[in-house]
C-alpha cells in the first residue's frame, strides 16, 4: 500500500502487514494508523555465515558433547526480526558524587523471544536505517510494548545498577537523577536452528549479527555422565571422612554432620548434573537463577 510521510509529505509503498513505517527520504518513523512519529527505526544486517554451522561448531567445544556433533542434521533454520527499543542512560546519586553509571540498554518489545533476550548485551554499533525489504526475509514482529513502557523498564534497570553500586560502597543511595535518551527502535536478527542427533531433536538460537550463541541445547555423552557420577561419589566420601575425623576429635556427632552436610550438598549438585541427558549452554549470558553455562534440562 502507499503511505505519505507526515514530515516531508513524500509518498512511498510499504507492505500491508506493517503498522510502523520509515520514510526512505527523510528517515522519519511513524505509526501508519495515527501518523504519530515514533523515533528513528533501524535494523542490523544479518551475518553471512551459516547459522547452523556456527551453532554446531560452538557445541562441539562444550563439555561432554559428542565428538561428531558437527555432522548433525540441521532440520530447520528460521530468521526472526525482534523489535528492540534502545536507550542511552546516565544515572547518578544526588547524595554521593562517586555513585554514577552510564549504560546503553536494549529492551525487547515483542516476539516469542522477549523473555530469552531480557538483559541480552545487544551491540551498539552496526545498525542501519530500516529497510522495508527485511520484512519479507524472515518472521517479522511488531512491537507489543510501548516506547514509554520500555523507557520505564530502562529506568528501573539503571536505578537497580545505582543501588547495587551504592551497596558495594556500603552507602545509602539517596535520591537519583536519571537522564534517558531514546536511541530508536531496532529490528534485531535472531536465527532459530533445530538439529537432530541420534534420533533426538535439539534447538538453538544464534545472534544474527555476529554468530554468538544466545542459547542452545546438546546431548551429554554417557562417558561424561559417568565421570560426573564418580566425582560426586568422591566428594561424598571426602565429606564422610572429614566428618568421622571431626567427630573423633571433638567427641560429638556434630562433627560428623559438619562433614556430611557440605559433602552431601556438593555431591547432590554433581549427581544432578551427571544424570541429565541434555545440557543448555550460552556463549554470552547467564540466567538469573542458576548457571546457564551448566544447567540441566
Amino acid at each position: 500500500m502507499e503511505v505519505q510521510c507526515p514530515t516531508c509529505s513524500a509518498k512511498f509503498k510499504v507492505p500491508d502487514t506493517v503498522s510502523v513505517a520509515t520514510c526512505p527520504y527523510c528517515g522519519t518513523t511513524f505509526k501508519l494508523e495515527t501518523r504519530e512519529e515514533v523515533g528513528e527505526h533501524f535494523f542490523f544486517p544479518p551475518m553471512r555465515k551459516d547459522a547452523g554451522g556456527v551453532l554446531l561448531k560452538f557445541l562441539s567445544r562444550q563439555y561432554g558433547a559428542p565428538a561428531d556433533i558437527t555432522g548433525a542434521k540441521i532440520t530447520k533454520k528460521a530468521l526472526h526480526w525482534v523489535p528492540v527499543y534502545f536507550f542511552y542512560l546516565h544515572g547518578r546519586s544526588t547524595r554521593w558524587s562517586t555513585i554514577e553509571e552510564v549504560r546503553f540498554v536494549g529492551i525487547p518489545a515483542g516476539s516469542p523471544f522477549q523473555g530469552m533476550l531480557r538483559d541480552y548485551p545487544f551491540p551498539i554499533r552496526g545498525k542501519r536505517f530500516f529497510d522495508e525489504a527485511v520484512v519479507g526475509k524472515g518472521e517479522y514482529y511488531e512491537p507489543k510494548m510501548s516506547r514509554e513502557g520500555a523507557e520505564a523498564m530502562a529506568r528501573s534497570i539503571m536505578e537497580s545498577a545505582l543501588r547495587s553500586e551504592a551497596g558495594q560502597e556500603d552507602k545509602s543511595l539517596g535520591g537519583v537523577e536519571i537522564e534517558v535518551k531514546y536511541q530508536g527502535l531496532v529490528h534485531y536478527p535472531l536465527w532459530e536452528v533445530h538439529y537432530e542427533y541420534s534420533g533426538q531433536s535439539f534447538a538453538g538460537y544464534v545472534d544474527g549479527t555476529d554468530g554468538r550463541v544466545v542459547q542452545a541445547e546438546y546431548p551429554l555423552m554417557s562417558g561424561a555422565r559417568k565421570k560426573a557420577s564418580l566425582l560426586g561419589v568422591g566428594v561424598l566420601a571426602a565429606g564422610l571422612v572429614i566428618g568421622i575425623i571431626a567427630a573423633g576429635a571433638y567427641g560429638s556427632t556434630w562433627g560428623l554432620l559438619g562433614g556430611l552436610i557440605p559433602g552431601g550438598a556438593g555431591a547432590f549438585g554433581i549427581f544432578q548434573k551427571g544424570a541429565v541427558k541434555k545440557r543448555k549452554v550460552s556463549e554470552v549470558m547467564r540466567l538469573n537463577k542458576g548457571n546457564l553455562y551448566f544447567k540441566p534440562m
